[in-house]
């Protein structure tokens, strides 16, 4: 059972802005995804929520999998947003790397991510779960983070490093905190320490003396 008070669903906020009749639908999926969770939704329950007809739900998504595709798709592009604009600016690297990493760190302790995690173990349809995933991979956070360690490299911040490596460790650390989270349900306070200490590791290693 996942939280419903205001908080959660302004960590949500990527649906305020409705712009079609699928937005309408999937924030209404969203409502019931929060409360009962993805395996506890049914095309019943997002129809009831909608306001609208089965039919004219069933226009516009085949199914329920559709439709958290397009959520996940949408929190995902909104995601990659924020990053963008955290990482503008010519502060130094390692103030980026650690507000990058804080807001990783409410991503996964918020209730989407928790959706889209249950959604990988639940989803039936392989070929929704494929695109899910090829979504993930093409992802602009690794670009995003590839051109800011290529600049501290440039700029001799960073020891003259392989920047694809050093982002793929940077990235390595923190999906498996975040595997932490959701398979050994860690507390907030016990995840933030581990992604301390991966950062302060990972700064040990990159950093030019």
């Amino acid at each position: 059972m996942f939280q419903t008070d205001q908080s959660v669903f302004k960590e949500v906020g990527f649906l305020d802005k409705k712009d079609s009749k699928k937005d309408l639908i999937a924030d209404a999926a969203l409502s019931c995804f929060l409360l009962t969770g993805y395996g506890g939704t049914s095309m019943d329950d997002i129809v009831k929520a909608s306001g609208m007809s089965k039919g004219g739900i069933y226009w516009h998504f085949k199914g329920k999998e559709e439709i958290f595709l397009y959520l996940a798709e949408k929190w995902m592009s909104e995601t990659e947003r924020e990053l963008l604009a955290l990482s503008a600016g010519n502060g130094p690297t390692k103030e980026k790397l650690i507000k990058l990493e804080e807001h990783y760190l409410d991503k996964i302790n918020g209730p989407v991510s928790a959706i889209i995690y249950e959604f990988t173990l639940q989803a039936k349809d392989k070929e929704i779960l494929k695109r899910l995933h090829t979504r993930i991979n093409n992802s602009k956070r690794n670009e995003i983070i590839k051109d800011i360690i290529q600049t501290a490299i440039n700029k001799g911040e960073f020891r003259p490093l392989d920047a694809g490596v050093a982002t793929d460790v940077f990235i390595s650390l923190f999906e498996g905190i975040s595997l932490q989270w959701f398979t050994r349900h860690k507390d907030k306070k016990t995840i933030a320490s581990t992604a301390n200490m991966a950062l302060d590791i990972f700064f040990k290693g990159v950093l030019n003396k």
